[in-house]
This record gives structure tokens, C-alpha cells and sequence, in this order.
């Protein structure tokens, strides 16, 4: 089920909007002209990646720097490891949207 969030405006480039739905805290972000959708902890510590970085088509933990792809949740760095998870993204009616499964990692 698609979930509005923000107003296209809202999403500034190089911006993390972070939101919560159904229990779980979700990362919004453009880079460039993509839109990207992630969880927003980082599984290597629980850590909150809503202060984090965003360069291309990744995104960097703010605590200790791992990196993780924005198009597929992998690790980039240091190496290989824990995915996060990726949600589908949209603008409908001047509003950004995300998809969430009914089972979320």
C-alpha cells in the first residue's frame, strides 16, 4: 500500500526526511533526479542513519561511515555484509510516497 509522507517540495536534493509507519522509521531522499527510500537504522549498530550522507546512490552511517546502496539496500563499505531495506518511491499528486509490504525487515 502506497503511503503519502511529504509534499514534493519538501524534498530538498541531498535532504533525509526520515518518517514512521507502522512501527518502523523510514528514510526519504533525492540525489540528483532519483528519489530513494530506505530503513533507516543501520544494521550494524541500531544506529539512526537520519544525519547520515548522501552522495549519488548511497548512503553513509553517520556513526562508523559504513556505506550502503540505495538502489539494492548492499553493503559498499568496508566490505560486505548486512543489507538495509529498500522501499519503492513515487511522487503522486505533488506528494512523495512510499511503499511498504505488509512483512517490513
Amino acid at each position: 500500500m502506497w503511503q503519502p509522507l511529504f509534499k514534493e517540495e519538501d524534498l530538498e536534493p541531498g535532504k533525509i526526511l526520515c518518517a514512521k509507519i507502522k512501527d518502523k522509521k523510514i528514510l526519504v531522499m533525492r540525489s540528483g533526479s532519483e528519489l530513494y527510500s530506505c530503513g533507516a537504522m543501520c544494521p550494524h549498530q541500531g544506529v539512526s542513519m537520519e544525519n547520515g550522507w548522501v552522495f549519488d546512490d548511497e548512503i553513509t552511517c553517520p556513526e562508523h561511515s559504513w556505506v550502503f546502496s540505495l538502489k539494492d539496500g548492499s553493503l559498499t563499505w568496508p566490505g560486505t555484509g548486512p543489507r538495509i531495506p529498500i522501499y519503492p518511491i513515487r511522487i503522486s499528486e505533488g506528494f512523495v510516497e512510499v511503499e511498504i509490504p505488509k512483512t517490513t525487515e
